[in-house]
């Protein structure tokens, strides 16, 4: 039985796979790709697995990003549909494992117990294949993981100390909402205004679609 890490770039699926190697499990690491990542996503992935002994490695992508995908589908995700992270991260690793998974292995998530839920949620999708949560199985608390990084010496990823809860798709989430949106203005401009230019040229070819990225301009919201 193999343990197929869903390695998505934070540091609770990297801190898993730190746990599973001082374990001497046998697993390897996935990760999809949603071409909107953090560039510091990418240094920090590539360190762990470096620090872990390069073990087998899957990187994928569907070629393309959130925005292509809601324009394809007509539809633009919101706090409570993530088509994006459907179609780029769910139906990719599922499609990794239908070609080249065994029967018994399992799909380790990178969450813990404060994550119950969305566990929970996978293990009903995800049907008959087990999925668990090595961090609970083996206790690995939060408390513990600056520690475990520090250890072998890797910096946690930019977007932590910037204020994000997460380092998913450098910091862009359609279900995290408007004050996750503000954090990124005010602390990555820049990537602000790519994902405006995505919006605009994406509405402008499909004016049925609504925005949901605004700026206040001397109180007036644009």
């Amino acid at each position: 039985m193999r343990h197929i890490i869903s390695f998505s770039g934070g540091i609770a699926s990297a801190i898993t796979a730190i746990a599973a190697h001082e374990r001497g499990a046998d697993f390897e690491l996935v990760f999809a790709d949603t071409l909107i990542e953090d560039q510091d996503l990418y240094r920090f992935m590539i360190e762990v697995w470096a620090k872990l002994g390069y073990p087998r490695f899957h990187w994928l992508a569907d070629g393309r990003n959130p925005w292509q995908v809601f324009e394809d589908i007509g539809m633009v995700g919101n706090s409570r549909i993530a088509p994006c992270s459907r179609i780029l991260k769910t139906e990719m690793i599922k499609a990794h494992f239908a070609e080249h998974a065994a029967p018994d292995d399992v799909l380790v998530l990178g969450m813990d117990w404060s994550e119950m839920d969305r566990i929970e949620r996978a293990q009903h999708n995800w049907q008959p294949r087990q999925v668990i949560s090595l961090l609970n199985e083996w206790k690995v608390t939060r408390p513990t993981w600056p520690g475990i990084l520090a250890r072998y010496g890797i910096t946690e990823p930019r977007l932590y100390p910037a204020g994000f809860p997460h380092n998913n798709c450098g910091g862009f989430c359609v279900r995290a909402g408007q004050t996750q949106f503000a954090t990124l203005l005010e602390r990555f401009p820049e990537v602000y205004a790519y994902h405006e230019a995505w919006q605009d040229a994406v509405m402008a070819r499909n004016p049925k679609l609504k925005p949901f990225l605004r700026r206040k301009v001397d109180g007036v919201t644009t």
